[in-house]
């Protein structure tokens, strides 16, 4: 991804400016993990620039560790869960602020709309009708996401990160395994209930 490209490069520039920093373990880092980050990032963010800001953010904090990122035993949870508790803390600012962003009304879905160069290809009714229901029902989705409680939507949102497994994700969180599959399990069984109930009111 070409975001993630220049998020790379603006963080190896600034590192370089540090002379006690192992520039080689950050190189390694970038190269091996900014894929990962960027997704976790933007699980929760859903917004490109902020989940790009978000990458930069956490591996510049990566930065100040030093010659200790030696002593750090799993860099892909170490650096997902620097990644999740940036991200996290960047929404709680955003939504202090009031700030509205479209794409967090997108959560399942791909590019932004005004993105795709076949939106703005003439299109017939039906498909129409089915593409402004398909939005529909992702912007209901993300506001029944969003209104879980924080201990089901956390790791919901992780999930979406297919580099991460229940065990990396229960890693990151710091709880039992078991207790990911358990509120995942939960997460899926609440939106499902409540999606039914809202497409029920609606039939009737």
């Amino acid at each position: 991804m070409t975001g993630q490209a220049v998020a790379g490069g603006a963080i190896l520039k600034n590192s370089a400016g540090t002379k006690t920093e192992p520039l080689e373990a950050i190189e390694n880092l970038v190269a091996g993990y900014s894929g990962m980050v960027f997704r976790i990032a933007y699980s929760i963010l859903r917004n490109h620039h902020d989940a790009e800001d978000a990458v930069q953010e956490c591996f510049l904090r990566a930065v100040k560790y030093g010659r200790d990122l030696e002593h750090v035993r799993n860099a892909k949870t170490w650096l997902g869960r620097i990644a999740w508790t940036v991200a996290l803390d960047r929404r709680a600012q955003r939504e202090a602020t009031g700030r509205c962003d479209l794409t967090a009304q997108q959560a399942f879905a791909g590019e932004d709309a005004e993105d795709d160069p076949l939106a703005s290809l003439p299109d017939t009714r039906a498909a129409q009708d089915e593409e402004l229901a398909a939005k529909q029902m992702q912007e209901l989705l993300a506001r029944m996401i969003a209104a879980l409680p924080e201990d089901l939507r956390h790791p919901l949102e992780l999930s979406t990160v297919r580099e991460l497994n229940s065990a990396e994700i229960a890693d990151l969180m710091d709880i039992p395994e078991s207790s990911v599959r358990t509120r995942l399990m939960r997460a899926r069984k609440t939106l499902k209930e409540k999606l039914a109930v809202m497409l029920e009111v609606k039939r009737g």
